[in-house]
């Protein structure tokens, strides 16, 4: 099969074929369709939590997938060849045309959802509402979603606004109007606005990290909850500042992967696709995209 691996820590990914591999216990075959992007995949490409999830090389990135079951391993019974499915790998793999996937991190796609839809809500649906159950965010609450116009932050805004909770979103200025139109109440710039200009929230959703830490603990109320995707919390800055500090560790299921579906069956959610590209373009897959366009760049693999 066709796929793209790695074969040391900071190593380019390389275009090259690789064994098809074969179900074992537990485990669902998926001839995959699409995938998307994560910052995950290059992190860990680049050792980035290598402490944590030590990659076996050569390694496969990738984890979300949406295709169709091609075999199922001893010990599976809710999916059988031909289901249209949808779900998550945390080993990686889903960067070629076949996948293993847990049956337990799977899920069947609705008619009603296009696989490159389900390849786009598969990991960041389940980020964007693990996080605002960490949040503890209730209606008629004031939630700040830094990064916002991304996979995880769009989703995270409609989920939000759903609740009835007051949504105050950081993105470009060009992405104002279509966040508002998911429901966010204000939208700052964040290359000219600084978060000292608005009131404390009662929760903040930080997904863009680094140095944005500090600053967004500082804008939540005594009491109040930050949650960071993508960095430890810092818990002696929130003990000073008397609030609590939470870092979300992605659980994907079958049964959080069928709520969220039905949520975007209903029409309560809108899956986000900033933009479909070929997977087979190893130089340029990990590459920083200036995009105006919410939501993931999701990857076509049999195109």
């Amino acid at each position: 099969m066709k796929a793209l691996r790695i074969y040391d820590y900071e190593k380019p990914l390389q275009m090259e074929e690789a064994p098809k591999p074969k179900a074992g216990l537990g485990q669902v075959l998926v001839e995959n369709h699409f995938t998307s992007m994560n910052g995950v995949d290059p992190g860990r490409a680049g050792g980035f939590l290598r402490q944590v999830f030590q990659l076996e090389f050569p390694w496969i990135p990738g984890g979300d997938v949406a295709g169709r079951v091609v075999a199922v391993g001893n010990g599976v019974t809710d999916f059988k060849a031909g289901d249209e499915v949808f779900g998550y790998t945390r080993a990686g793999g889903a960067y070629a045309e076949f996948t293993l996937v847990d049956s337990a991190s799977l899920a069947h796609r609705p008619a009603k959802i296009s696989a490159e839809q389900a390849a786009a809500i598969a990991l960041v649906g389940q980020t964007a509402t693990q996080m605002l159950e960490l949040s503890k965010v209730t209606k008629g609450k004031t939630l700040l979603i830094m990064g916002a116009a991304g996979g995880i932050g769009s989703l995270a805004v409609q989920l939000a606004c759903q609740s009835g909770v007051h949504v105050i979103a950081t993105a470009k200025k060009s992405q104002e109007a279509a966040l508002k139109t998911l429901g966010a109440e204000q939208v700052l710039d964040y290359m000219r606005q600084p978060l000292d200009g608005i009131e404390q929230v009662d929760g903040v959703l930080n997904l863009v990290g680094g140095d944005t830490v500090a600053s967004s603990y500082a804008r939540v109320k005594r009491g109040g909850v930050a949650v960071t995707s993508n960095r430890p919390p810092d818990d002696a800055e929130a003990a000073r500042l008397g609030i609590e500090a939470a870092f979300v560790q992605t659980d994907v299921k079958s049964k959080g992967l069928n709520a969220f579906a039905k949520l975007v069956t209903d029409g309560e959610i809108k899956p986000q696709i900033a933009a479909i590209e070929s997977l087979w373009s190893p130089d340029t897959l990990w590459k920083d995209r200036e995009t105006e366009k919410l939501g993931k760049i999701v990857f076509s693999i049999r195109s």
